[in-house]
């Protein structure tokens, strides 16, 4: 794409884009929007209320919430001002919010709600680093419970001091976003610590550039694509879907919680979605749990559609020629069956994508047997999170596919897997062992999966 940053990237799409709607959310009840250019002004006032504080290129600032759009704002006000963003994950416990807190230094920390606030001892050794708590929801008042070392602001005063100070300094926001380049640092994310301490993963701009691009090159979609953000913002793999969200130039539906996906798949109606294997899973569990307990013509219906679809799907993975008499059987299953399923998922679905864990290729070749095509990719969070997938033109279930453009994958002789590319992270933050440990002098990504 030639961008010089993601600011420089997020910029761009809103001059292109303007007023089509970038955000769909849910408040009070009711589905709202954000047009492009309405979601840069808010970003603009954040990213200046954090500069009006003293916020100032390659300070962390960290995001304890749950998904809503606020997150994404508050990330692309970071981006765009050189702010590095360490995200929390919502339902990390005290200790845990701490530890990140104060190895990644954090200066201001973004919280979603008072309640969630109370949650966190604000006396504690912990919150050392932190100057300022930024609290998203504007009910309730913690500010004197932080003592003298905190300052609480809500998330409208910080816009409010973003709004003034860009009436003082005419300029300085578009300043700062266009002199961000590749090689400077962008977000530190904690890998979640099942095999040992968490570590923060330190990437740079150039990183994820290279990541969309190449993920674009792989998947390629629209700007008439529309996802449903479920995935954690906070996980590599939620990030990334908010970055091409940007660099596709799509429109992101914000689920309203995990348990109301299926109610919001229905809204936002997605062409294409990003989600883990368990979605997937628990829709196959629904499917196949309806279909065994209704009537006998409908088993029997539905035990036929599946074997025409299944058929379908091998004939075309393996190349053969469809013949007009499974063409016309696949378009009856899908009228009679498989329309229900896409209906579902809200009726425009083209294309999924998994990742995260391992999908079950018997999942797969059903769901590619109804019409719908699951894309497997596997990544972790220190390859920008993506390094294979399979392709459109080319996949096979039960894979992670090829490479992405640019990237090498690597064997060794035990088995292990290893990556190399412009995606690998810049270093373990403030783990000078632990980068040298996963990153060998030949600039192999080590990453402890056995892989064939």
């Amino acid at each position: 794409m030639g961008y010089q940053s993601l600011a420089d990237m997020f910029l761009s799409q809103v001059k292109r884009h303007g007023d089509r709607i970038l955000y769909r959310f849910a408040r009070d009840g009711r589905w709202e929007s954000y047009t492009w250019r309405e979601a840069s002004l808010r970003v603009r006032q954040i990213g200046l209320g954090l500069v009006s504080l003293g916020v100032k290129k390659g300070d962390r600032v960290a995001i304890f919430s749950a998904n809503r759009v606020e997150w994404s704002l508050i990330d692309w006000a970071n981006n765009c001002t050189g702010v590095l963003t360490v995200p929390i994950y919502s339902s990390s416990t005290r200790p845990q919010v701490f530890q990140i807190l104060e190895h990644s230094g954090s200066t201001v920390l973004f919280v979603d709600s008072a309640e969630r606030l109370k949650k966190l001892d604000l006396l504690h050794p912990g919150l050392r680093p932190v100057k300022w708590i930024i609290q998203i929801e504007p009910e309730g008042n913690l500010a004197n419970a932080a003592g003298e070392s905190v300052r609480v602001f809500s998330l409208h005063e910080v816009q409010e001091m973003g709004r003034r100070y860009s009436e003082a300094h005419g300029g300085v926001f578009d300043q700062i976003a266009y002199s961000l380049r590749p090689e400077d640092d962008l977000t530190i994310i904690y890998t979640s610590g099942t095999t040992g301490e968490p570590k923060g993963v330190l990437t740079t701009h150039g990183h994820y550039l290279f990541m969309v691009d190449a993920v674009i090159a792989a998947i390629p979609s629209t700007d008439q694509d529309v996802n449903l953000q479920f995935l954690p913002l906070a996980h590599s793999y939620g990030r990334l879907e908010h970055f091409m969200v940007v660099a596709g130039g799509y429109t992101c539906g914000f689920a309203r919680s995990l348990e109301t996906i299926a109610k919001d798949l229905l809204v936002i109606r997605p062409t294409i979605l990003f989600s883990v294997p368990r979605i997937y899973e628990n829709a196959y569990e629904r499917i196949r749990s309806r279909a065994a307990t209704g009537s006998r013509l409908r088993r029997l219906f539905f035990r036929w559609a599946v074997s025409i679809g299944r058929q379908f799907s091998r004939y075309q993975r393996e190349g053969k020629k469809i013949l007009w008499g499974l063409r016309i059987g696949c378009y009856l299953a899908h009228r009679l069956v498989f329309a229900r399923i896409h209906s579902a998922f809200g009726g425009r679905l083209r294309l999924s994508i998994s990742g995260g864990a391992p999908l079950s290729a018997e999942i797969a070749e059903f769901f590619h047997a109804t019409g719908i095509l699951i894309l497997e990719g596997y990544g972790l969070t220190e390859t920008s999170t993506v390094s294979h997938v399979n392709r459109a033109e080319w996949y096979k279930f039960g894979t992670v596919g090829l490479p992405l453009k640019g990237v090498e994958c690597w064997i060794a002789p035990d088995g292990e897997i290893l990556l190399r590319g412009p995606n690998n992270l810049k270093s373990y933050y403030r783990d000078p062992e632990g980068t040298q440990e996963a990153l060998d002098a030949h600039g192999w990504f080590h990453t402890g999966d056995i892989g064939e």
